[in-house]
């Protein structure tokens, strides 16, 4: 029987892109991808990440998104001086407020943000 420990690595095997589990939640603010106006508000919605590839993410929020939608996401990434940006992200499953995101267009810059963060996650650095 597996462990719930080598759940992730398992995973990971048949995976593309390499996931990391957050052990604590990472924030960020979503909004629909027509109605991205940080600044100017009109953000949809919190959330929160619990997991993370540089190709996509799980994100539990409260926001009106269903699978085919198209987000725009900030993610706040500890030890990085700014937001990652994701400009579009496909909702590609739904289960409750759960979501998973496929992400479509995003910055070389916030590329770089992720994969830094996800280098030093998996060095232990947190």
């Amino acid at each position: 029987m597996p462990t719930s420990t080598s759940r992730p690595s398992m995973l990971n095997k048949f995976r593309r892109h390499p996931r990391v589990r957050i052990p604590t939640p990472i924030a960020c603010e979503l909004a629909w991808r027509d109605e991205q106006r940080w600044f100017g508000k009109s953000v949809h919605g919190p959330g929160v990440v619990y997991d993370l590839s540089l190709r996509g993410m799980r994100v539990s929020t409260e926001a009106p998104i269903k699978p085919g939608d198209q987000v725009s996401l900030l993610v706040r990434l500890p030890r990085q001086a700014a937001p990652a940006e994701i400009a579009i992200a496909t909702v590609r499953w739904a289960q409750d407020q759960i979501y998973g995101l496929a992400f479509q267009r995003l910055s070389s810059t916030s590329h770089g943000r992720l994969r830094r963060y996800m280098t030093l996650f998996s060095r232990g650095v947190r």
